[in-house]
């Protein structure tokens, strides 16, 4: 009704904040998209198989199983990611990461900051923060394009969610410890191979250079000193209205977008997977690569990772029927590593300047799959054989 309202009418009270802006207003597939959510939670609750038949089973995973749990997490994350990402210690931290990241991942310092952001927050919120730095000059193509499909990092909340959904909270230790080192090694590898390094490094506009004032420099104070001014500078820009503002812009996506999104297409999806070939076809590569190296389960895993393109969500609900705990890490692992989803990276991108292509997208996906296998694999071994 909101979204019905803000489309619509565009009431001053939607059109002056930019958050209820950004996730009420929407073009007529997003909408659509959204508002067929609806009738899929009502037929989930008051429907019969006689009617619905095996769409039924797959609507009632999604809205009776998936959904209400993220919407409680969705409250959690909202309430704690303001406090560790606007209260100083990202600023904190992005003093002492600055230095590394230049010679490491070839990027800016002040990209430490979206890095971290990412971490402790979402990759939305990076890529959101990198689209606004790559506009005013401080990334050129290349080095946005770096960001957003590689250090875009997975929040740490977004893979306890996914590791609850999974049952799999016992492990979480293992499952992060995973991700991040995965995540560190391909950032190490992917900035210095195509189809990265085929992004010319011009600016925003053919800008050739920008001239903008360096943030690294410390203006003679001594490290600590200024990770401190920096922390408490951006801590004394808070208040009550602020983390409420911060709070809201983190659960309102997810509430109006996110999880309608997933209500709509992870049953559509997963019906299809389940009546046609299609989801078969298009896994049947990994599902062989992984079968070959000894994964089990493989079938489904291969089809998860197809969903996780998509919305790391729809990964986890295809993946319900996992049993073996080394199955169900991998998926966990391979929904994050993976990074670009189309549902939250892309649509970012491509409402942006940062100039990454959905095939481009598709092939560094691929790319980072296969390759995150020759690490989570042994990983998996390790931890539970």
């Amino acid at each position: 009704m909101l979204s019905v309202t803000a489309t619509a009418v565009r009431p001053d009270w939607v059109m002056k904040n930019q958050v209820f802006r950004e996730n009420l207003i929407c073009n007529p597939f997003w909408f659509i998209a959204r508002f067929s959510s609806i009738p899929i939670v009502m037929a989930a609750l008051w429907g019969s198989p006689d009617m619905f038949g095996l769409l039924l089973k797959d609507a009632q995973l999604i809205v009776l199983n998936l959904a209400p749990k993220l919407i409680v997490l969705t409250f959690i994350m909202a309430l704690a990611a303001p406090m560790l990402l606007d209260f100083g210690l990202v600023q904190f931290v992005a003093v002492y990461a600055s230095p590394v990241m230049r010679p490491l991942f070839k990027v800016p310092g002040r990209s430490a900051v979206d890095c971290i952001a990412s971490w402790l927050g979402s990759s939305s919120m990076a890529v959101v923060i990198t689209a606004k730095m790559h506009h005013c000059g401080y990334y050129n193509d290349r080095e946005a394009a770096i960001m957003v499909t590689s250090f875009s990092l997975t929040g740490v909340y977004n893979i306890y969610a996914i590791a609850t959904l999974l049952d799999f909270r016992y492990a979480f230790p293992q499952v992060v410890f995973s991700v991040y080192l995965t995540m560190f090694l391909l950032a190490l590898i992917f900035p210095r191979i195509w189809p990265l390094t085929s992004i010319p490094e011009m600016y925003h506009g053919g800008v050739e250079t920008y001239d903008v004032s360096s943030q690294e420099m410390r203006h003679g104070h001594p490290l600590l000193d200024w990770a401190f001014l920096r922390g408490i500078n951006k801590a004394r820009h808070m208040n009550a209205g602020l983390y409420f503002h911060e709070t809201l812009s983190i659960a309102i996506p997810l509430l109006f977008g996110t999880i309608p999104l997933m209500i709509t297409f992870g049953t559509v999806l997963l019906a299809l997977a389940d009546l046609t070939p299609i989801l078969y076809i298009l896994a049947y590569p990994l599902s062989q690569l992984l079968e070959l190296i000894g994964v089990p389960e493989a079938q489904v895993l291969g089809g998860s990772t197809v969903f996780a393109f998509i919305d790391q969500y729809l990964a986890v609900a295809y993946a319900q029927m996992l049993f073996s705990e080394s199955a169900r890490f991998l998926c966990i692992c391979l929904a994050t590593v993976g990074l670009i989803n189309l549902t939250e990276i892309g649509i970012h991108v491509w409402h942006s300047s940062i100039p990454v292509t959905f095939w481009q997208m598709t092939v560094i996906y691929l790319m980072r799959i296969v390759l995150s296998l020759f690490i989570l694999v042994p990983l998996s071994i390790f931890f539970f054989f």
